[in-house]
């Protein structure tokens, strides 16, 4: 063979090898960016989950809500009898005007 063959011949495989190699380059350029990108929004999350938790740690649990449920039960409860007082000095009071129309006042 020819000298001229060989030549062309490693120039194909090194423009081959060329491509290839700037191919792999550019690939990982890309994951690399993409790796960053990622990176980035890991960050942004870990901030947001650290917010929460500290939001989390002052919310009442469920101990502070069966008290609270407790209050508005008891608070309930002292109403209804206020009502019922309320309404058996309405009938009372009715029982008494009502009297004082039959009979009159003396």
């Amino acid at each position: 063979m020819d000298i001229r063959v060989w030549l062309q011949l490693i120039n194909m495989v090194g423009t081959f090898a060329l491509g290839v190699w700037l191919y792999l380059e550019k690939r990982s350029d890309k994951t690399n960016d993409r790796i960053t990108d990622l990176a980035v929004k890991v960050d942004a999350l870990d901030k947001d989950v650290s917010s929460l938790k500290t939001a989390a740690a002052g919310a009442p649990d469920h101990a502070d809500l069966a008290r609270v449920y407790e209050s508005i039960n008891n608070l309930a409860a002292t109403l209804n009898q206020l009502v019922g007082e309320t309404r058996v000095q309405s009938e009372n009071l009715r029982l008494i005007l009502n009297q004082v129309a039959q009979k009159g006042m003396k």
